[in-house]
């Protein structure tokens, strides 16, 4: 059976109802480990991110191609 627009319209309206019953609640330790990490000096306004990879999907793709896959031993 072929798909049609019709179907792929249906399926996202049908999503969207059920994502609107989702009700995701956050721990109190999960909310308070949220507010360390935001609280840490290196993610303040202003803080100095140079040492974070600023490469984009060329040399993504690049160090990629030279990765090789470890034998396992057994």
């Amino acid at each position: 059976m072929k798909p049609t627009v019709e179907d792929g319209l249906r399926i996202l309206r049908e999503a969207a109802e059920q994502a609107a019953q989702i009700r995701i609640e956050l721990t109190d330790d999960y909310l308070a480990l949220i507010a360390r990490v935001e609280a840490m000096p290196e993610n303040q306004p202003g803080a100095d991110k140079s040492g974070r990879w600023r490469g984009g999907i060329p040399e993504l793709k690049a160090a990629l191609s030279r990765v090789r896959l470890k034998p396992t031993v057994r």
